[in-house]
């Protein structure tokens, strides 16, 4: 294989102008696109596994939270006025979310099974 032929396998058309570039070159030198190679591709199956990940991560964020918010207010209800309230509310709250993070885990999991 000659050299001119290794270098133009090394080149690619620019996604967006059409002009040559490296497949290695960040930007396109001739318009400035910043993905010379096009927009990445994914499979049914890549974007499945992502959008799964997505809704796990919101469920442990809803599911934290949720469980911090009724351990807060379990606290401050049953706490003994003042200052006793605002304490009790913290370490129910952080109580809460202690909880609340292996639930929102074992949750996903189990969900993750039967899909």
């Amino acid at each position: 294989m000659g050299q001119a032929q290794r270098r133009r396998q090394e080149l690619i058309d620019c996604h967006d102008c059409g002009n040559a570039v490296s497949f290695s070159a960040v930007a396109c030198p001739h318009c400035g696109s910043t993905e010379p190679a096009g927009p990445a591709v994914q499979s049914r199956r890549e974007l499945r596994r992502l959008r799964m990940e997505a809704t796990n991560d919101r469920r442990l964020v809803v599911v934290t939270v949720l469980c911090t918010g009724l351990g807060t207010l379990y606290g401050a209800l049953t706490g003994a006025g003042g200052a006793a309230s605002l304490w009790s509310a913290l370490f129910y709250g952080f109580i809460g979310a202690v909880i609340g993070v292996p639930a929102a885990f074992v949750i996903n999991v189990s969900r993750s099974l039967f899909d």
